[in-house]
This record gives C-alpha cells, structure tokens and sequence, in this order.
C-alpha cells in the first residue's frame, strides 16, 4: 500500500459521500458530522499507529481501514433515517457491501484487503474476534480505539451545546428519564466492564456506556489522549449527581490514570 494508492481512496470517498449531500440543511448536517467523523478517526489511527512505531505501509493500510470503516452510515440513514443500528441493520456490514459493490478495493493484493475488511467488520462489535492473525487483530484494536477517541469528542459536543441540529441522530432515539438508569449498566462500570448496549433504556444509559468505553481501550496512547482531553470527567458533568453515578465516573477516571501510567 504505497501513498499514491491512499489518495485514490480518500478522493473516492470525497466523491462518494459528496453524492448524498442534497437540498436538505438538515440531513447535510447529519452527513457532514459522519465525513468530519471520518477524517478525525483517520488523524488518530495515524497518531496511534505511529506511537507503537508501524511501518509507513502498514499506517497506510490502518488508515484505509479507518477512512472506509463507517461507510456504511450514509447509505443506513438515507435508507432508514436512524443510525441505531438496532432499529435498521448493522452499519460495518452496510460499509462491507458498499465497498464490494462499488470494487473500490479491486487490484490490492488479498492481504491488504485482509487488513482492511477485517478491522471495518470488527470495529462495532462489542467483543474483539478470535483471530489467530496478530496483525489483523492488532488493527482491529487500533480502528476501535481511534473511532472511541473521536466518537467522545462528538458526543460531547453534542451533549454541551444549545443547537443539537445535525446530531441528534446520535442519541440512537432514546429517551430522556430524569436520574432513572439501567441497574446491569452502572454494575457494569463498577465492575470494569464494557456495558452493552442491549441493556440501553435512557439517555442516561448511553452516557454511562460510552464511559464503559475505557475499559475496551488497548493502547497506552489512548488512555494518555482521553486522559488529557478529559473526555470521561465532560461526559460525568452531564449525567444526574447521584452518589452511584459520581462513583462510577472516579473508578473510570482512576484506570485512565493507571493504563496511562500517570
């Protein structure tokens, strides 16, 4: 994977997105909050696979992986108008099905389409595969860290600003329930555990999943970039102030601390 080949993709992908864009502000908002997405999570697998020292070949490869790897979230809300996976179908299968009918990967080699297929299939679920390849299962990581370090970022965002136009798709369609949350949740994050997202009921609920999120990073780069941009201590600020809530924030807070061996 050389660099001539990564420009050919990222100017495919201008021009793919730039397909869905149309006369509707609104929806252009919510496609232009994926493309910025895209770009972002780009900017950190590189930032990710340069602080374990890849070759310049395989950040190229890593970095394929993350400008294809929510691809699927154009078509999945022109479809169905939701990017809840749940209520229409799985966006890293859409993004799978996209690429294979539009043969953009077509003339690399099998591995590099390894490299690049596997971690965009990977990087939404909720449990790394059992592959005995290191080198996949090694960018599967890196995508799921990088896509994580930017989705806080966008949540946050949205969580702390007036004018929600453009992401409110991103609250999945839950419901607003006063200081209620999901019991297997908050046990979840006292346990150290990923939450799942099965056991969503509220807002609330999200945001305490997406705090969950620390205990599925893998790199000591990611726990030191979430530790200094305080993602985890922005999104407790906007969660009730319950005595259950603010505990599971500082246990949160304090593996951060230890992974980024502060």
């Amino acid at each position: 994977m050389n660099n001539q080949r990564v420009k050919k993709f990222k100017t495919w992908f201008k021009e793919y997105v730039s397909g869905f864009y149309g006369d509707d502000q609104v929806q252009n908002q919510i496609y232009l909050l994926k493309e910025a997405h895209t770009l972002r999570v780009c900017d950190n697998i590189l930032a990710l696979g340069k602080s374990i020292h890849l070759s310049p070949e395989e950040l190229n490869l890593v970095q394929i992986a993350a400008l294809f790897h929510d691809i699927g979230r154009f078509t999945q809300y022109q479809v169905y108008g939701t990017f809840n996976d749940k209520n229409s179908a799985n966006h890293a299968k859409l993004g799978l099905q996209q690429l294979c009918s539009h043969k953009i990967l077509n003339g690399l080699a099998l591995d590099e389409k390894r490299f690049i297929l596997t971690p965009i299939a990977w990087h939404n679920a909720y449990k790394l595969p059992h592959i005995k390849n290191n080198k996949i299962l090694l960018f599967i990581k890196l995508l799921r860290d990088a896509d994580k370090l930017d989705i806080w970022k966008v949540v946050i965002d949205h969580y702390t600003k007036e004018d929600k136009k453009g992401t409110i798709t991103i609250l999945l369609d839950l419901p607003e329930n006063g200081h209620g949350y999901s019991k297997k949740i908050i046990n979840a994050l006292y346990a150290g555990q990923l939450a799942q997202s099965s056991d969503l009921t509220c807002l609330t609920d999200l945001k305490l999943l997406q705090i969950s999120w620390v205990y599925d990073l893998n790199f000591t780069e990611s726990f030191r970039r979430l530790h200094k941009l305080g993602f985890i201590e922005k999104l407790g600020q906007t969660l009730p102030e319950t005595k259950q809530i603010k505990g599971a924030v500082k246990i949160a807070i304090r593996y951060i601390k230890k992974m980024a061996a502060l």
